[in-house]
């Protein structure tokens, strides 16, 4: 009963804590040993076929899991829960989603089930213990129900962090193209826009102008070279008359230290040219607008609101 037991902890252990009735049946559980641990507490429902070990709690990625795991093999979690698990921008734990092949229909007990025609073996990826849709899929997936700007940000993160590049988001994007299948137009419209090829900063330096607008904020400068005494600095947003240099971090993370030293160096030289420099960081600009339109009103000598 020990070795048992192990094993099944073992097995959960790499599924966030969660067992199907199959893995249970190959591990040696009979049906009677599994009645037994439910009764005892060890093993809770967790879906149709699907046991959570009573070690562990239960969370959002977790409840995901195990609708996976519900629908079968070849399900994979994708849309708006592939968004989260790819740690898209602005994308929360939100309604659970499963696409399966079009030729079968599981039952879920929760979420929402996709029977999808066309799911390539280069639309799956895995990650840890999920079977999710690619980046590039998801993108394509979740097209329809952001608007154009989100998408733009969630492409300027992605890129950042490695998960796709342009070309291979735009020929997903093309690849799947149909008539009715809404969304790709515009992803599309995105991803061919020339800006996507360039500095991917742009993206988040327009979010933060929309901040700035919003807030009914005088509107700066924007990607201006060869505009102060320091000749070779490119500055993100700049005020002429308050003397005022705004710089849109982005994901600072992914910086090498030559290029943090050469920033720093750069900044310096600005401050000690007279201009003043506020940095705000990816986080900043999305998640806490009202901070930023504060500081720059503060710093512009407007009166607050």
């Amino acid at each position: 009963m020990a070795r048992i037991d192990a094993a099944i902890a073992e097995r959960a252990g790499q599924q966030l804590g969660l067992i199907t009735t199959g893995q249970l049946d190959l591990l040696g559980c009979t049906r009677q040993m599994r009645r037994s641990r439910v009764a005892s507490g060890l093993l809770r429902p967790a879906g149709h076929r699907v046991w959570r070990h009573a070690s562990t709690p239960t969370t959002w990625e977790q409840q995901v899991l195990g609708a996976a795991l519900e629908a079968g093999e070849d399900a994979v979690v994708s849309h708006m829960s592939a968004a989260r698990l790819w740690r898209f921008a602005d994308i929360r734990p939100g309604a659970i989603e499963i696409s399966v092949p079009s030729t079968r229909n599981p039952g879920l007990t929760r979420g929402r089930l996709h029977r999808v025609s066309v799911l390539d073996e280069a639309d799956v990826r895995r990650q840890g213990p999920f079977a999710l849709t690619s980046p590039e899929r998801t993108l394509a997936d979740v097209a329809s129900r952001l608007p154009r700007l989100h998408l733009e940000l969630i492409l300027d993160g992605a890129a950042r962090d490695g998960l796709l590049t342009v070309d291979s988001a735009l020929a997903t994007a093309t690849r799947l193209r149909c008539p009715g299948r809404r969304g790709l137009a515009t992803l599309t419209h995105v991803l061919g826009n020339p800006a996507a090829r360039t500095r991917t900063e742009s993206w988040l330096e327009r979010r933060c102008l929309q901040v700035i607008r919003d807030a009914r904020l005088p509107t700066p400068r924007t990607q201006v070279s060869g505009a102060t005494e320091h000749r070779s600095a490119r500055v993100d947003l700049l005020y002429d008359d308050a003397r005022l240099i705004i710089e849109v971090d982005g994901h600072a993370t992914h910086s090498t230290r030559r290029q943090r030293q050469h920033d720093a160096e750069r900044e310096a030289a600005l401050v000690s040219s007279g201009w003043r420099v506020i940095r705000f960081t990816y986080e900043d600009v999305t998640e806490r607008p009202a901070y930023v339109a504060a500081t720059i009103r503060q710093h512009l000598g407007l009166p607050c609101l």
